[in-house]
């Protein structure tokens, strides 16, 4: 039969031993967050949790992360005031008095789906204007907003910035989904005799070469990518002071009964956004032909594909008066006008066009 204080001495080593190795079983009992909303939870086997045995550090600091407990019979629940970051390392200490396991873990950093990019400048033409008004720039991904002119610059052949070239307004011009900027080169540049033009002079000059660049480093909206850089270089010719002319305008004559498309030449570049919502075709009893519209060759050129073949029927192409050229002249007016040259006139421009019946 054992000794009394043998079993005694048996039981107080067991006991000891015990609540040494304690500690390295709450890895185990450990259940991390997945997502920047899940809770830490540590379940605990026996006695009353305890809030002071569990505190939760960003890697390599010495003050624990602030949030929430949560305690019942069986776990310890800890809640992030701000949530758990992806890609940051965290650690969670465990345990007190002089015992404590650190466990580390962290959430998968999260994949861009689509890599940063631009996709397109308009102009897309390599000769443009003295007095070129806007440029757009199209990009992948949304992008972070209020830092585009960190990166964005306008440099010449020499190689010298020009930063004055471009409005910077309070409010940068995206569109909704901010995957499309426009710049709009200051129209105090561009109007002759007005304070700006006559100290800086025009931000492009005929005979020279300019690069729109943008530097790498922008961050998309969500932060997941980085914007490589991106370089459009252009030629300068001399500047456009008329007002677009629909005499110059012409149009193929497409087949009946097809649905070929109608392919308009115009007479100069205009502003591709623009031109995408101020044209429509209709037939002569005013009936709108629905369609889609293709800006081409240096948005010089639009094509018209009809959803229904081409009717037996007399055709307009009906254009705004207010659409403008590269250089922001329209119909009416000149953007650099003299005084009183304003024509209001017109509600609507009308190009005319004669469908033909080919043979089948």
């Amino acid at each position: 039969m054992i000794d009394m204080k043998i079993k005694t001495g048996i039981a107080t080593l067991v006991a000891v031993l015990m609540t040494a190795l304690a500690p390295m079983t709450f890895a185990q009992d450990l259940t991390v967050p997945q997502s920047a909303t899940d809770p830490l939870v540590l379940k605990i086997g026996e006695g009353t949790p305890d809030p002071d045995m569990l505190e939760v550090f960003v890697a390599d600091a010495d003050t624990a992360i602030a949030g929430r407990y949560f305690v019942n019979e069986t776990s310890l629940t800890f809640v992030p005031a701000f949530g758990f970051e992806a890609g940051q390392t965290y650690v969670a200490k465990i345990g007190n008095d002089g015992d404590v396991q650190e466990v580390p873990f962290s959430l998968a950093a999260a994949v861009a789906t689509q890599p940063a990019k631009v996709t397109a400048a308009y102009p897309s033409g390599d000769v443009l204007p003295e007095n070129t008004l806007r440029f757009y720039l199209h990009f992948s991904v949304p992008m972070q907003p209020q830092v585009a002119f960190d990166y964005i610059r306008l440099v010449d052949e020499a190689g010298v910035v020009d930063a004055a070239a471009f409005m910077q307004f309070k409010q940068e011009l995206w569109n909704e989904d901010r995957t499309r900027l426009t710049l709009l080169i200051d129209p105090g540049r561009i109007k002759r005799e007005v304070s700006t033009n006559v100290a800086l002079g025009p931000a492009l000059l005929e005979g020279r070469r300019y690069t729109l660049e943008v530097n790498s480093g922008w961050y998309s909206a969500d932060g997941l990518s980085v914007l490589p850089g991106f370089a459009k270089t252009f030629n300068v010719t001399s500047d456009l002071r008329t007002r677009p002319d629909l005499s110059l305008w012409s149009a193929n004559a497409p087949c009946t009964g097809t649905r070929d498309p109608l392919i308009v030449t115009l007479d100069r570049p205009f502003d591709r956004h623009l031109l995408q919502r101020a044209l429509r075709v209709e037939t002569k009893t005013n009936t709108e032909i629905k369609g889609h519209f293709e800006v081409e060759n240096m948005e010089q050129q639009v094509s018209f594909t009809p959803l229904a073949p081409w009717p037996v029927e007399e055709l307009e192409l009906l254009a705004d008066p207010t659409l403008e050229d590269v250089a922001g002249n329209n119909f009416q007016d000149l953007l650099d006008h003299v005084a009183g040259s304003q024509d209001h006139s017109p509600p609507t421009i009308i190009l005319s066009i004669s469908p033909v019946e080919c043979a089948n």
